[in-house]
């Protein structure tokens, strides 16, 4: 962002001057090429700015203009030396030392841009620019409150500052200060209704408000502003999708992709819905995109990547790069792997380890390290190819025909289960349903993911059932504010959680498990044990968009909601299907 940010900003030029034998031929040369530059003819305002060198080889302003012009043109060794030039004949020219934080920064120096931009500001507070890209700097390191100070700073001395209300906003959203930017959105459109700027950034501040209806509201009157804008077309897409409007949320996406064919996010927003339809060939094709995401660490390049070829003799590193619950998913490709190469070796997280050694004896498991290197045991096996675990289903995953009907690809530990299963018969006759109501963190939909626990009350109240916390984060005072209101009790075993090898093994010890969509759906599923998920209207793309079936696992039912947020309807279902399952009017749980 701050290389798009900085080179779609004309350098701005300075007014230092040099002394010069024929001044004026020397002014004379400097104007034509930055008429020329300002015109758009980057070669000709060049060809001026190093006759104006050939002139005065002293001239500061040659030297900045053509330092900042290189910069631009991303020649940036000699845009340095020029602009070095400037700066150390004239130290107080401010908007030389600007371009030079501008090279610093296209360069990957982030402490020396620093430098420049602060050395710029002391001789001239007030320019807007150099604030802006100070703040860009300081928000890349994680210095955010640095980085607003010089937004806000940026947008108060030019609010038309191209990207200056974007960047404070989009900063106010990484804090969560959502009340900031809908105060500033709303004074803007208040004075000027139809400022595309502002409709643009309210729609996304909305939209990561998880209140796609009103988001597309302000995208849509953004649209009619201006229907040349691929990203507009590609975060109005997310919006449709969140509300259910697949085809139309995918048409958004061509036209922000025939407008930048380009556009990775585009792409890969439009895989997932692919995805979410169950439209897999499409859906596989740009779903590798995610590994270019700045969030994902960087890997040891020791091996090629595998291509789908046939692994017959080869040996193969397969490695985890998502969460919990997708590594557990895409874990149901491994036995087609281990079965077709000569040996697999597995890296997993380290929660995971216990289980998927138990789960896969003939394959290689080992934990993930944070400087992701490959242990003596995996270097020493003569590995030849690797491949994302993610990846897998590109290849074995093309359609719905090649999902197994398997029950269950991994393994508790057969004694902690017969534990646990002894544990909650010592509670009572009666069903033992685990529960789970929170999934995902605040950039992963939580709020769309999650149902408050005291909504539960019509599932929690069916009798005959003994219900057992599976909720992964800590929830001690969740569960005693429902006690307390209603009395009603929820078994608590914190030690089962510490270790999700431990938690697999209470999972199978129950009889079902019904949970909104987080990773303990996996969990169930993988291990094939009976699991009933409550799903948004418009899901993950794990969940698909329709149907109660979900072909990653056999044995997990999805109970849907009917309409964006209706919760309601979802929890009367599961409360009527949990009473029909007590009562012996649906098949009990294996």
């Amino acid at each position: 962002m701050i290389l798009a940010n900085l080179l779609s900003r004309l350098f701005r030029h300075g007014a230092a001057r040099s002394a010069s034998a024929d001044r004026q031929v020397l002014d004379a040369v400097l104007q034509q090429g930055y008429r020329s530059q300002r015109a758009g003819d980057d070669s000709a305002a060049q060809r001026h700015y190093r006759r104006a060198l050939e002139i005065d080889p002293a001239s500061v302003d040659a030297h900045y203009l053509l330092g900042a012009l290189l910069g631009k043109r991303q020649q940036l060794q000699e845009a340095f030396i020029h602009l070095q030039q400037a700066v150390s004949v004239n130290p107080e020219f401010a908007d030389a030392h600007a371009a030079l934080g501008n090279v610093y920064l296209l360069q990957e120096n982030k402490q020396a841009a620093v430098a420049s931009y602060q050395r710029a500001l002391q001789l001239v507070p007030d320019n807007a620019a150099t604030h802006s890209n100070l703040g860009l700097i300081y928000q890349s390191s994680g210095k955010r409150a640095d980085a607003l100070r010089h937004f806000l700073r940026a947008y108060e001395l030019a609010p038309d500052l191209p990207d200056a209300l974007n960047n404070l906003v989009l900063l106010w959203i990484e804090l969560e200060q959502y009340d900031a930017a809908l105060a500033r959105l709303n004074q803007v459109l208040l004075a000027r209704p139809d400022a595309y700027d502002a409709l643009k950034c309210m729609g996304y501040t909305l939209q990561k408000m998880h209140c796609p209806d009103k988001a597309l509201e302000y995208y849509e009157r953004a649209r009619r502003r201006r229907d040349s804008d691929a990203e507009l077309f590609n975060n109005l897409g997310i919006v449709l999708q969140d509300l259910g409007r697949l085809d139309e949320a995918i048409a958004s996406y061509d036209r922000a992709l025939a407008l930048k064919p380009d556009f990775e996010l585009a792409l890969w927003h439009r895989s997932l819905a692919y995805l979410l339809q169950h439209d897999f060939a499409r859906g596989w094709k740009d779903y590798d995109l995610r590994l270019r995401s700045v969030d994902q660490p960087r890997r040891p390049a020791a091996y090629p990547r595998w291509d789908g070829i046939d692994l017959a003799g080869r040996r193969l590193l397969v490695y985890a790069e998502q969460g919990l619950g997708d590594e557990i998913m895409f874990a149901s490709c491994l036995p087609q792997v281990i079965a077709a190469s000569r040996h697999c070796a597995v890296e997993c997280s380290p929660k995971l380890e216990t289980l998927f050694r138990r789960s896969f004896p003939s394959a290689t498991v080992y934990a993930t390290t944070p400087s992701r290197d490959f242990p003596p045991i995996v270097r020493d096996q003569g590995i030849e190819l690797q491949i994302a675990m993610g990846s897998l289903p590109q290849y074995l995953r093309r359609s719905g025909a090649d999902f197994p009907q398997h029950q269950g690809y991994l393994r508790a530990d057969p004694a902690r289960v017969d534990v646990w299963r002894r544990r909650l018969a010592a509670g009572g006759a009666g069903l033992k349903a685990g529960i789970s109501w929170q999934g995902g963190t605040p950039k992963s939909r939580q709020t769309a993911r999650s149902i408050p626990l005291a909504q539960w009350l019509p599932i929690l109240n069916v009798p005959g059932v003994q219900f057992v916390n599976l909720q992964y984060a800590d929830s001690a005072t969740e569960l005693a504010e429902l006690e307390a209101a209603t009395g009603f009790k929820i078994v608590d075993w914190p030690e089962a959680r510490r270790e999700y090898d431990e938690t697999a093994a209470l999972v199978c010890a129950l009889d079902l498990v019904i949970s909104v969509c987080t990773a303990v759906i996996h969990l169930g599923g993988a291990l094939g044990k009976p699991v009933w998920v409550m799903a948004p209207y418009s899901p993950e793309w794990r969940y698909g968009i329709a149907g109660e079936k979900m072909p990653w696992y056999p044995s997990v039912r999805i109970f849907r909601q009917p309409g964006y947020a209706a919760w309601g309807p979802v929890i009367a279902n599961v409360a009527q299907s949990l009473r029909d399952l007590v009562q012996g009017d649906l098949p009990r749980p294996h």
